[in-house]
């Protein structure tokens, strides 16, 4: 059997080239040759799995579209389902195997005794969580896991593993914080601010065994901000750079706004809610609606300090 770089060179040599990225499409057509596989395989398995998100091509509506092609970021497989050997899926899920009950996370995969918990997380995870385009990777799952860790009063010791132990607690918040009607509650500008951090506070200790704590306080407090600032965005961005009275779609408004205020949650607003009479404050016109489009990729909240 050939370890991944002796494949990597084989396949450099079938193309003539000398050297590649691995997730070059041109690597497609001679690995399902190799595989023994039918031509044409992974374009069907990555139908599949295409993300559901908003985007221009379905009027910003969350669908899975053919067009942006958009799947999630490659994760760590369970090594019992890929026989030991190190592989990597983008396949709806997330770190635990319901299959062969082992968590998989973080270069940590280890069996974990028969656990309900785990299993109706991950149920979850891959059930209506991804048809309300949530993984691992689009923002809000980190938002939830640093609000747990917060609440907690002594956080778990070993990096690869901290998750396991709230991993059900926050997919239980994260099934929460991203019904519309809760997230709305959450950001909407005409609501108190002081309240709304409040609310979020109380979810986020509901959901698990946490406690108030100065942590949780000081993030619930910069993630209440940061959405309400990105609603209030999307609500007044004007049409283009150039409009001074046409606003743009608000659903467009919404995927651009949190994009720049890094504000995961405000992609599972559905209405605007109640308006307000504000002080007008300047908006930078909303991008073309293909640069948008673009923006909201799995990956794309790395970087955030909820």
């Amino acid at each position: 059997m050939l370890d991944a770089g002796a494949l990597m060179h084989h396949l450099w040599r079938e193309l003539n080239a000398k050297s590649m990225r691995p997730t070059n499409p041109r690597l497609i057509a001679p690995i399902e040759s190799l595989g023994g596989l039918r031509l044409g395989h992974f374009e069907t398995q990555r139908a599949r799995f295409r993300l559901y998100r908003r985007c221009h091509h379905t009027g910003w509506q969350l669908r899975r579209c053919a067009t942006c092609d958009v799947v999630d970021r490659a994760r760590a497989a369970c090594l019992a389902c890929s026989n030991g050997v190190t592989t990597d899926v983008f396949s709806r899920g997330g770190g635990f195997c319901v299959r062969h009950r082992r968590w998989h996370l973080a270069g940590d995969d280890q069996l974990v005794p028969s656990d309900d918990v785990l299993l109706r997380a991950e149920q979850a995870l891959a059930g209506h969580l991804w048809s309300r385009g949530v993984t691992m990777h689009t923002g809000e799952f980190a938002l939830a896991s640093q609000l747990i860790l917060d609440s907690l009063r002594e956080r778990p010791a070993t990096e690869g593993s901290q998750l396991l132990p709230i991993y059900g607690v926050v997919i239980d918040l994260l099934v929460t914080l991203t019904r519309p009607e809760v997230v709305l509650s959450l950001v909407t500008p005409a609501e108190s601010e002081r309240r709304q951090v409040e609310g979020l506070i109380g979810l986020t200790v509901g959901a698990g065994k946490g406690a108030r704590t100065p942590e949780l306080e000081a993030t619930a407090a910069r993630v209440v901000r940061k959405h309400r600032a990105a609603m209030d965005t999307a609500i007044r961005m004007p049409y283009s750079d150039r409009a001074t009275i046409r606003r743009a779609p608000f659903e467009k408004g919404l995927a651009e706004a949190s994009y720049r205020e890094k504000a995961a949650l405000l992609r599972h607003v559905t209405r605007s809610g109640r308006r307000i009479e504000a002080e007008d404050r300047a908006v930078r016109g909303a991008p073309p609606s293909r640069v948008v489009s673009r923006r909201l990729v799995p990956g794309w909240a790395d970087r955030v300090t909820w």
